[in-house]
């Protein structure tokens, strides 16, 4: 099903008007640099073709697998060590020397064209083991990526491959390698046509190179069979699969990167808006993003307008089809990852567009919190794990919650115990509980209570008539911080938060009385005595036992959520309110004032 999916996603590719689809035998490559060789063969030049620090990507000459020892040369397309006979042990130097020359030769010995013979003059006249040439500045050469070849004065203004004579003796040459292969038939088309022994490398993660299908131990085969043979894909098919999982992974709006994993999506027909609502859910990055801060902020904001207005429009009741919107489209995500030389399959999900869009839907409001303001940044996948990782690098994240998160996402499924818990270890680490963290817990809670058929306890704004210990204990720790802050300013070294946060968490019979104690002291010199009256409230439906020893789990969680609400409303814009039933009729105006 995954072969056959990027295999059609090719075709989709290959029929569009202006297709930038690599054919057979070609593939795009990064290339760093450019040789410019005279007739005769000689180097006059050497440009660059980095871009933002970056090579570039070219439509080039396939370029065979890269494995083992004794690695296949490429064609005109190729890395200075292997063209110059570079390499740490001799006999490999001296194989990669040769193997390039062998192998232009086969090619282009008997095509009469300038430029053929250019490139075979230049493999005589090269020297194993240096890329110098007087005159010439070769420093574009000490680099990792490929180099390919143009001629002096070229009449057809292109790469040295690209000319017509040079692409026929190409072609000529791959036919003939691939009447060697055996024959079978084919598990994703089942058409009996020529075995692949090797599929092609995945682009996309570093120095990896790896593979989607391949057999490197014994543990992999069957009945003796070699490579390609113990799962039988014709070499035109697997070329199309591995075309389009590159062209996905080059194209930012078809892929969501997540610390190590990427998350591949697309439609199986042209589907454009659709797409383009879907990764900003997802939270792919767009193509070009502003150097400006404030100008990025807006675009991000746009973005998640336009988000939202989508999700509040399907949660109201409307169609997608009254948003011009195709709900019968089917849609495709696979989420990989790389294991050196092989791709680690995370999930592959198929859905039409209507339902993926309620899922997506679905967790967006299971983690909202009415904050009184749009969040400019959506809380996206990867921003969600970025909260779980030690200093929010992205190097951090647990590499076990990327692919969790994402199937819980697309399959409604209860979100992973062990991301939860990593949000709030992470709480209890750093004393920062900001808007995506909380909203997460929520969602994990009310996802577990939907999965036990249970009333969802948790809201998206403060509730004042929810009763769990948690949730209680929390609305109490945001008012005796207010109360702290009210009486000693804001600019504090440390507040109760800080000192107590884990505490209160782990012992709340404790420290809470002695908290308590702190809040006379801090009411008396504030005078806000709606503040002792909102205590005086939540320790009435506090149980007559008492403050507990300590919580579980998912009352600790309970206590973030309801310290996040209740320090929504003590922070809304409002005039100073007589009663706490005026505190409690602004609590849904909120606006948050805690770092998102």
């Amino acid at each position: 099903m995954i072969l056959q999916a990027l295999q059609t996603y090719y075709k989709r590719l290959a029929a569009e008007e202006g297709s930038q689809a690599a054919p057979p035998g070609y593939a795009m490559n990064p290339v760093a640099a450019c040789i410019t060789l005279n007739a005769d063969g000689d180097v006059v030049n050497v440009l660059s073709m980095m871009k933002d620090k970056r090579p570039i990507q070219v439509l080039s000459p396939l370029q065979p697998k890269k494995a083992g020892s004794k690695p296949g040369a490429s064609f005109l397309c190729e890395k200075p060590p292997f063209l110059f006979g570079i390499y740490d042990k001799p006999d490999g130097a001296a194989y990669r020397f040769q193997a390039s020359r062998e192998l232009h030769e086969a090619i282009l010995t008997g095509v009469d064209d300038i430029g053929a013979s250019a490139v075979l003059k230049f493999f005589e006249k090269r020297t194993q083991g240096s890329f110098e040439y007087s005159g010439v500045d070769t420093s574009c050469l000490n680099t990792a990526s490929n180099v390919i070849f143009r001629l002096l004065e070229d009449e057809y203004g292109g790469f040295m491959h690209e000319r017509p004579k040079i692409r026929a003796a190409w072609a000529r040459y791959s036919n003939s390698e691939a009447a060697k292969l055996d024959v079978g038939q084919c598990l994703v088309t089942g058409e009996i046509a020529p075995i692949a022994r090797l599929h092609g490398n995945v682009s996309g993660f570093g120095q990896d190179k790896p593979s989607l299908v391949s057999f490197h131990q014994k543990s992999f085969k069957s009945y003796e069979k070699e490579d390609g043979a113990n799962a039988p894909v014709s070499q035109q098919a697997a070329f199309e699969y591995v075309t389009a999982m590159n062209a996905l992974l080059q194209n930012r709006k078809h892929v969501v990167r997540m610390a190590g994993d990427k998350v591949l999506f697309w439609a199986e027909r042209g589907a454009q808006t659709e797409e383009t609502l879907i990764g900003s859910m997802l939270g792919y990055e767009p193509e070009e993003r502003s150097k400006d801060a404030a100008v990025q902020r807006v675009n991000d904001e746009t973005t998640a307008r336009k988000v939202y207005g989508v999700l509040n429009s399907l949660h109201s009741g409307k169609k997608p089809s009254d948003l011009e919107l195709d709900k019968d489209v089917v849609f495709f995500l696979f989420g990989i990852a790389a294991n050196k030389t092989r791709v680690v399959v995370r999930f592959f999900y198929t859905s039409t567009f209507g339902d993926l869009i309620r899922r997506i839907g679905q967790h967006y409001m299971d983690i909202e919190l009415d904050s009184g303001a749009m969040d400019a940044r959506l809380a996206t996948p990867f921003r969600i794990l970025l909260e779980t990782a030690v200093q929010r690098k992205a190097e951090n994240i647990p590499p076990t919650l990327e692919g969790g998160l994402m199937r819980s996402i697309l399959f409604g499924t209860p979100y992973a115990y062990g991301l939860y818990t990593s949000i709030l270890n992470r709480m209890r680490a750093d004393h920062s509980i900001n808007k995506v963290r909380v909203g997460m817990i929520k969602g994990y809670l009310c996802r577990l209570d939907r999965s036990r058929n249970q009333k969802e306890g948790l809201t998206v704004a403060l509730n004042p008539e929810e009763t769990n210990i948690g949730y209680l204990l929390g609305r109490l720790f945001a008012v005796l911080e207010r109360a702290q802050t009210d009486a000693l300013g804001t600019e504090l070294n440390s507040t109760i938060v800080d000192k107590y946060l884990n505490s209160a968490l782990a012992a709340p019979q404790t420290v809470f009385p002695t908290l308590l104690l702190l809040f006379e002291k801090h009411v008396s010199k504030s005078q806000k005595y709606y503040t002792k009256k909102l205590v005086q409230d939540i320790l009435g439906r506090v149980s007559s036992d008492g403050f507990p020893k300590t919580l579980n789990a998912e009352d600790q969680g309970r206590f973030t959520v309801g310290y996040y609400h209740q320090r929504q409303a003590l922070f809304t814009k409002r005039a100073d309110p007589k009663s706490l039933d005026d505190l409690e009729n602004t609590s849904e105006q909120s606006q948050s004032t805690i770092e998102a």
